[in-house]
C-alpha cells in the first residue's frame, strides 16, 4: 500500500510516480505495452478473439498514423461510441498517441443524450461499431459537428473502414505529441447525471499518468482479470488502464450476461473480477454459481454503489477460493479511485485508505472547517487526479477556496484512517428533524429472501418534508407483499428510517453503467400523493 501523510485532517495518498516529461499518456501506454511482448492482452469472452501486448501496440501506433493522414490534429476531439472490444482500446490509446482529445458516447443514450453531449465537447470525428451505426448514426451525422466516421468491422454506410486504418504503413509512423511538461487535456468523460443532465469532466493527460500508477490490484499476473464495465465510463476505462498497465491479461464482455459471465470465468481460470455491486448481489442468489468451476476467483473489486456485509459474506461462501470482496470510491472528477481496501485487512462498511494521487478533506457543511475522525462531513479532494474543471462551466461553486473539489458526498474517517462513505447530500432524504440515508435503508431490504434489487428515494410530503419510499424488484416467484416489507424494515431500523412512503414493487431499477441508481428517474415514477406508512 501507498504510504499516506495525515496533516491538521489532510489525508495526503502516496505520490512517487514515474511521470515522463512529454506527458502524453498514449505514448506512456504504448512503452508499457511493447514491455510485455508477445503475452495476451486482450480476450473477448464474446467472440474469443485474442490480441498480444505487442500486437496491440502496433495496431495503435498504425491508427495513430492513419488518424494523423486523415487531418486529425492535436487538439481535435474525436468521439468513440461502441461496445467494449478490442478496436476500442486501439482507437482511444491512437487518439492519445497524437495529441487529440478522446470522449465516450455511451451507446445507451438517447437521441437528446447523443445530441446534449456532442454539444458539450464539439468532435469532428468518431469512431463507431457496427451495433451504435445502427442506432445513432442519422443523430451524429445530421445533428452534430462530427463530419468523418470511422467505423469497426462491416460498414452499413460508405464511412471509413477502421481494418485500413490498422495496416502497417511502409511510409513511416508518426511521431507522438510531446506536451513539454505541460498537462493537456487528453479525454472528456461525462458526469453520470444522477441529479441532472452530464457534465463534460476535462481529464488530463496527468490524471491519466498518475491513475494507471494507482494499485488497483494484486501482484499476480498469472491468472486473467475479468472485466464487465464498460469502457466509455471511468470505472471501466480507468481500471482497464491499470490492469495493462501493470501487464495482466484482461477479459471482458460486452454487455452483462450471467451465463456467458459464469462460463467465462471458468473458461479462462480467471483470478479477479471487476462488478459493479448489483452483479455482486446476483452472485450472492443465483442458483447458476453452484453450476460452473470458478475455484480460480480469489478477489472480486466492487464499487460504483455501497455493498452490505451480508452480500459479502453470501458471495464468499459461494466461492471456494475469494480471499476478499474489495469495496471502492470513486468519481469521474477524481479520473476514477479515491480510496479503496485493496491492501487493508477491511472494515465493516469501509471503502478503504486514500489512494495514491489524492488529497482528501473532509469539512462541515455549513462551516467549511475541517472535521475529526468519526464526524461526518462533505469530502473534498485534490492532488494529481483532480480533473481541470467543466467544459463550459466556471469553477464557482464546483471548487473551495484552497481548490479543492466539493464532492458532494458525506463522509467520515475513523481513527485508524479508513473512510467510510454516508451518502449524497443532495440524496440525504430529510424527515422532520433528522436525515435519512437511501444507501443505509437499500442494504437493509436487500436482506429481505423475496428482494433482487431495491432503490429508496424520499418522497415530498407537507408535514414531514420527505418520506423514505423504496422501490423494490421482486425475486422471480415471489409473492412478498407491501406489509412484508414494511414489516421487516420496521424492525430493523429507527422509527423515523421507516419506510413511511411506501413500497413500489417494479420490474427493474434505473442504474447508470457503474451501478449507481438513477434516483432521478425513481421520482419520475412517484405519485402525486402519498400516503404515510406507520
Amino acid at each position: 500500500m501507498s504510504v499516506i501523510s495525515y496533516i491538521d485532517g489532510v489525508f495526503y495518498g502516496g505520490s512517487n510516480f514515474p511521470i515522463p516529461s512529454h506527458m502524453n499518456f498514449g505514448r506512456l501506454m504504448v512503452d508499457k505495452l511493447l514491455e510485455n511482448k508477445n503475452k495476451v492482452a486482450l480476450i473477448s469472452g464474446d467472440t474469443g478473439e485474442k490480441i498480444s501486448y505487442v500486437d496491440l501496440a502496433k495496431k495503435i501506433v498504425n491508427v495513430a498514423t492513419a488518424l494523423s493522414k486523415l487531418g486529425v490534429r492535436q487538439g481535435d476531439v474525436v468521439a468513440i461510441c461502441s461496445e467494449n472490444r478490442i478496436e476500442f482500446y486501439v482507437a482511444i490509446i491512437a487518439v492519445y498517441y497524437i495529441g487529440a482529445v478522446a470522449t465516450f458516447l455511451n451507446m445507451a443514450y438517447t437521441k437528446d443524450e447523443v445530441i446534449h453531449t456532442v454539444k458539450i465537447s464539439k468532435p469532428t470525428f468518431a469512431f463507431l461499431s457496427p451495433s451504435t451505426q445502427k442506432l445513432h448514426y442519422d443523430t451524429l451525422k445530421n445533428h452534430t459537428t462530427i463530419t468523418k466516421f470511422i467505423v469497426f468491422g462491416d460498414s452499413a454506410t460508405k464511412e471509413i473502414s477502421f481494418d485500413k486504418l490498422t495496416l502497417d504503413d511502409p511510409n513511416g509512423n508518426v511521431m507522438p505529441a510531446d506536451f513539454y511538461g505541460r498537462a493537456q487535456t487528453a479525454l472528456i468523460l461525462y458526469s453520470s447525471g444522477t441529479t441532472g443532465l452530464p457534465k463534460g469532466a476535462k481529464i488530463t493527460h496527468l490524471n491519466l499518468i498518475a491513475t494507471t500508477f494507482q494499485t488497483l490490484s494484486l501482484p499476480d499476473n498469472s491468472r486473467p482479470v475479468l472485466t464487465i464495465a464498460p469502457w466509455c465510463n471511468t470505472m471501466g476505462i480507468m481500471t482497464l488502464n491499470g490492469f495493462l498497465r501493470s501487464g495482466k491479461t484482461v477479459v471482458f464482455l460486452k454487455r452483462f450476461d450471467e451465463n456467458l459471465f459464469l462460463q467465462v470465468i471458468e473458461k479462462y481460470k480467471v483470478g479477479e473480477v471487476l462488478i459493479a455491486p448489483p452483479v455482486l448481489i446476483l452472485l450472492s442468489k443465483s442458483p447458476n454459481v453452484s453450476k460452473y468451476d470458478l475455484s480460480s476467483v480469489y478477489m472480486i473489486h466492487s464499487g460504483g454503489a455501497p455493498l452490505d456485509s451480508d452480500v459479502i459474506a453470501l458471495v464468499k461462501a459461494r466461492l471456494p477460493n475469494l480471499r476478499n470482496v474489495t469495496q471502492g470510491y470513486g468519481m469521474t472528477e477524481s479520473t476514477g479511485s479515491i480510496a479503496t481496501e485493496l491492501d487493508a485487512a477491511p472494515k465493516q462498511g469501509s471503502v478503504g485508505f486514500v489512494t495514491e494521487g489524492i488529497v482528501v478533506k473532509i469539512v462541515d457543511v455549513e462551516t467549511r472547517a475541517i472535521l475529526g475522525p468519526n464526524k461526518r462531513g462533505e469530502i473534498c479532494l485534490n492532488g494529481l487526479v483532480l480533473f481541470d474543471g467543466y467544459i463550459g462551466k466556471e469553477r464557482g461553486d464546483d471548487f473551495d477556496e484552497e481548490g479543492f473539489f466539493k464532492t458532494g458526498d458525506i463522509g467520515y474517517y475513523d481513527e485508524d484512517g479508513f473512510f467510510f462513505i454516508v451518502d449524497r447530500i443532495k440524496e440525504l432524504i430529510k424527515y422532520k428533524a433528522w436525515q435519512v440515508s437511501p444507501a443505509e435503508l437499500e442494504a437493509v431490504v436487500l436482506l429481505h429472501d423475496a428482494v433482487k434489487d431495491v432503490g429508496v428515494i424520499g418522497t415530498p410530503d407537507s408535514e414531514a418534508g420527505e418520506l423514505p419510499t423504496a422501490f423494490v424488484v421482486k425475486k422471480p416467484g415471489s409473492n412478498v407483499t407491501e406489509k412484508d416489507i414494511l414489516d421487516f424494515v420496521g424492525t430493523k431500523v429507527s422509527p423515523w428510517k421507516r419506510l413511511r412512503g411506501g413500497v413500489k414493487f417494479i420490474e427493474e431499477i434505473p442504474k447508470t453503467g457503474s451501478g449507481k441508481i438513477l434516483r432521478r428517474k425513481l421520482r419520475e415514477l412517484l405519485p402525486k400523493n402519498v400516503k404515510s406508512k406507520l
